[in-house]
């Protein structure tokens, strides 16, 4: 699996219907937008369920300022997101020369620490245990 960007999820990131992707994934994205200033990505995150990103670039301009927005603020609000998380996104090649897209989140928790190392947890771990939007929300990791 090749990483082709990490990123600690930032406020706006988290409340926004966009997310601003690291212009060094731009590097990547060059070789299959062929000329275009977006294209719709299949992403599948780490329970195997697929998710449509949009990848936008900015058709006119010095700046490319690269984001993902269709999909993006659903993903956020389904899976809990919260600033502080980090959004870690790949690419794998695939038999026909294309790309097959993985997106995980670990959530860093400054609470609990194993040997004074950080535990690190993933998203998806917590599911069973949190309900969106859920006044009595049981978050364990708070």
């Amino acid at each position: 699996m090749a990483v082709t960007f990490s990123k600690l999820l930032r406020r706006a990131d988290i409340n926004s219907s966009k997310l601003v992707v690291p212009t060094g994934a731009l590097l990547h994205f060059r070789r299959i937008l062929g000329g275009r200033h977006y294209m719709d990505l299949p992403v599948m995150d780490w329970v195997g369920r697929l998710w449509n990103f949009r990848f936008y670039t900015r058709p006119n301009g010095p700046y490319e300022k690269p984001v993902f927005t269709v999909g993006w603020a659903r993903f956020v609000r389904e899976k809990g997101l919260r600033e502080g998380d980090e959004l870690i996104f790949s690419a794998n090649q695939d038999g026909d020369g294309g790309f097959q897209y993985e997106i995980l989140v670990l959530r860093r928790p400054h609470s609990f620490t194993l040997s004074g190392e950080p535990i690190v947890t993933d998203v998806n771990e917590m599911a069973p245990y949190m309900v969106p939007n859920h006044p009595y929300e049981l978050n364990l990791l708070s």
